[in-house]
This record gives C-alpha cells, sequence and structure tokens, in this order.
C-alpha cells in the first residue's frame, strides 16, 4: 500500500486539486474572492507537490525497486505540477 502512496501521490494531489477548483468554479461562480480562492489553493498544491519531491529526491537508494519507484513518483509529481499550473491559469489571466 506504501508503494502505492509514493507512487500515486502526485496525481492524488492533482485529483483533489482538480475537485476543488470545479466546486469553486460551479458554485462560487466568477469573483474575485473565487480567483483569490482557486490562486491560494493551487499555491498550496504546487507547494505540497514541492514537498514531496523534496522528500523523494535522494535517488541514490540501495534498492534498485526504490530508486525506480521514486523515479516514477517524481515523474507523476511533475505531471501533477503541470496539470495545477494549467488548472490555475484561468484564475491568473482574469
Amino acid at each position: 500500500m506504501r508503494s502505492w502512496l509514493i507512487l500515486l501521490g502526485g496525481l492524488l494531489l492533482w485529483a483533489v486539486h482538480f475537485f476543488l477548483l470545479y466546486g469553486i468554479g460551479e458554485f462560487a461562480g466568477a469573483s474575485a474572492a473565487s480567483r483569490g480562492a482557486v490562486l491560494l489553493l493551487s499555491g498550496l498544491a504546487l507547494g505540497a507537490v514541492g514537498l514531496l519531491a523534496r522528500r523523494l529526491l535522494p535517488l541514490d537508494r540501495s534498492d534498485d525497486f526504490a530508486r525506480w519507484r521514486a523515479a516514477v513518483a517524481l515523474g507523476g509529481l511533475a505531471l501533477s505540477a503541470l496539470a495545477i499550473a494549467w488548472q490555475a491559469l484561468p484564475a491568473l489571466i482574469g
């Protein structure tokens, strides 16, 4: 179970961010407060991605599986960071 959480951590974080932003867009409308909430949530999500990446970064593990798992997880975190930034773009553009 731990390996699945490590491998899917970034994608789970992106999914939570996606559904929270969808809820804001659906129920709060297009106000300045909703844009601020989107930017705040996106910043928090990107910060969480950074923290997870920092925890995984030492790739000098002796176990081949642990090294592979960390590399795949970092790839998922990179994709998640890109998706989170992409979803925050409309709030930044205004």
